[in-house]
């Protein structure tokens, strides 16, 4: 029986819906596509888990009750009068913001809830729990962007201060702390949980919702993807900031994460993580993670939903790129590196990939045969492979602003756009000459000064690798 059919025959309000999520985890869109069914209200975060959480340390400080080992955190077991308390308390909260809405069921969406799952189970014995998730690499790169100029907010504080320098860590142990704790209560608590990934709700949030309301217990909602952006939706409190600008669902977020930096993560934290993505169904990060080839989609292949849509394909708009490097090579004429130039330069892949979709192009370029040859765009299929000593990888967007001049070669390689790939033995003068190699390609260069040719660049690395 439905929780709201429930309330229909016996007066009562019937207990709320949680959602355990974590900051940059795409809450706030959930949150939207709850609060847009007719029947449900979901406000912005209310915090009424650690309210609960605080009255019960309270209660139980004055009733000499034993407390969490952990200051702040609520009683392993509450009284029953407490409870009771807690309860009354809350649904006069949540029974006015009902009222005043015109709704029938109460569901909260506050960061951090995970650790109250014990007491809220205790307080309200029908409660519900949805369980939301997002890859690890995403939930960084969009904590990135959502706090450029330095980590603050979204429950990141206390994990920048045990690394101050490195953000990429500091978000990485944010993620595994915090879907640890949601994983537990889905581990102790099966029957109240219903599982949504990010990657999942985006692709087919129609089919995702109409599992989630099936789940808490209300009718499905027809169209509630276009509805959750028609109505006003309460602006007070926490919220991602995009979305008051944004009209329709996308998942063009998805796989942005590819961009991050693995090797920033220390390789115990990166294990924990892959541990638990794994049960979660997402793709490990390791040393693969953003390299050619790899896989766009963070999720595991055999669990994207057979809804999805088609992938891969070339990248769109790579024709400019290809015809900007056709004609820097045939602008180098008939002079062609020696022996020691052409094995400091090798041949090299450049590719064009979209963050999201799997559409990638790749092209192995010779410089010493003056040659640009398209691949299939998978490292397994790819000729020569050997020959290949490393990789230029970027979005068509990162390519074309660079061949606008729009973004510099090297602002777009520091901030991760464009992403180099050696053998992981290439020195940083190898590096560098063979991406001042790429700059001389592309035919950017100081004003006034004619490019470098591919063959001045080919000498400047044979002279690095000597």
């Amino acid at each position: 029986m439905g929780l709201v059919e429930g309330d229909e025959m016996t007066g009562e309000r019937p207990d709320p819906v949680f959602v355990l999520c974590m900051g940059r985890s795409g809450s706030t869109l959930l949150r939207f596509l709850l609060d847009a069914h007719p029947e449900l209200a979901c406000p912005p975060e209310t915090n009424l888990p650690a309210l609960c959480g605080q009255l019960a340390v309270v209660w139980s400080l004055i009733g000499g009750m034993p407390l969490s080992a952990e200051r702040g955190t609520a009683p392993t077991r509450v009284p029953d009068e407490a409870v009771g308390g807690i309860r009354r308390m809350a649904d006069e909260l949540t029974g006015s913001y009902l009222a005043r809405r015109g709704k029938r069921l109460f569901c909260d969406k506050s960061l951090g809830s995970a650790r109250y799952a014990d007491l809220l189970a205790q307080v309200y014995p029908e409660a519900r729990f949805v369980c939301l998730y997002r890859h690890p690499m995403d939930v960084i790169r969009s904590g990135l962007d959502a706090c450029p100029w330095g980590l603050n907010g979204y429950g990141f504080d206390q994990y920048i201060v045990g690394s101050p320098g490195n953000a990429v860590l500091a978000l990485a142990r944010y993620w595994l702390d915090n879907a640890t704790l949601v994983s537990e209560v889905e581990r102790e608590h099966p029957g109240r949980c219903h599982r949504v990934r990010y990657e999942d709700l985006v692709e087919d949030p129609e089919g995702v919702m109409r599992q989630a309301y099936a789940f808490i217990g209300v009718a499905p909602a027809p169209g509630v993807a276009r509805e959750c952006f028609s109505g006003e939706r309460e602006r007070f409190g926490p919220a991602d900031h995009k979305i008051w600008a944004t009209s329709q669902i996308s998942g063009d977020s998805v796989g942005r994460g590819e961009s991050v930096p693995a090797g920033l993560i220390p390789p115990p934290v990166t294990a924990a993580i892959n541990e638990l993505a794994a049960t979660l169904g997402y793709l490990p990060v390791d040393a693969d993670w953003g390299t050619p080839g790899s896989s766009a989609d963070p999720r595991v292949p055999d669990t994207i939903p057979a809804a999805a849509g088609p992938r891969g394909g070339p990248a769109p708009g790579s024709e400019a790129l290809r015809e900007s490097l056709r004609s820097r090579i045939e602008a180098a004429g008939e002079r062609v590196a020696g022996p020691r130039e052409s094995r400091a330069t090798g041949k090299f892949l450049l590719v064009s990939r979209t963050a999201t979709g799997g559409s990638e192009t790749q092209w192995v370029v010779d410089i010493a045969a003056r040659t640009i040859t398209a691949e299939s765009g998978s490292d397994g299929d790819r000729e020569d492979d050997d020959d290949v000593t490393w990789s230029v990888l970027g979005t068509p967007q990162a390519w074309q602003a660079i061949l606008d001049g729009q973004l510099n070669l090297q602002a777009a390689l520091r901030h991760n756009d464009v992403r180099y790939c050696g053998s992981g033995e290439d020195g940083p003068l190898v590096t560098q000459a063979r991406v001042a190699m790429l700059a001389g390609l592309l035919g950017l260069g100081s004003p006034g000064q004619p490019p470098a040719t591919p063959l001045d660049m080919a000498g400047a690395m044979a002279a690095a690798v000597r």
